[in-house]
């Protein structure tokens, strides 16, 4: 899996908002500075997060940025989702969104999208597969 500038940077923003405990603000140029971020990229990310629900941002001179709930109830994912968008994605579509067509159509009522072996393929295709366990009924 490749990770973006963008999802480390945000990781080890997250990180370090993490180290400096719940009531504490750090600003985005201590946080900058202390991971060796580019301090005008942070700003952009840190809004993200901030819009994203993970940070709170507070103005004045003991503002800063700290961590909206306790570290251990936000996964590294929620950082990354919130940074790049969705982990997973075929054509720029969620997995849960998509939708298949011809010989991939889903041929039973579980919705499933397991191939469904047509009239030309032969018993011994390694495409041909069977429905899932859980399916009520066979194609």
């Amino acid at each position: 899996m490749r990770i973006s500038a963008r999802a480390d940077y945000a990781v080890r923003a997250a990180l370090e908002l993490a180290a400096a405990g719940d009531d504490t603000s750090l600003k985005a140029e201590a946080i900058a500075e202390a991971q060796g971020i580019p301090h005008k990229f942070l700003e952009g990310i840190l809004g993200d997060l901030r819009r994203g629900g993970l940070v709170v941002s507070q103005r004045g001179g003991k503002g800063g940025y700290r961590l909206a709930r306790p570290a251990e109830s936000i996964a590294i994912a929620e950082v990354i989702r919130v940074a790049d968008g969705p982990l997973v994605s075929v054509r720029g579509v969620r997995p849960p969104d998509l939708s298949y067509i011809g010989p991939r159509s889903p041929c039973c009522p579980c919705g499933s999208p397991y191939a469904r072996t047509s009239a030309r393929s032969s018993a011994r295709s390694p495409w041909r597969t069977s429905p899932p366990r859980s399916c009520p009924t066979t194609c």
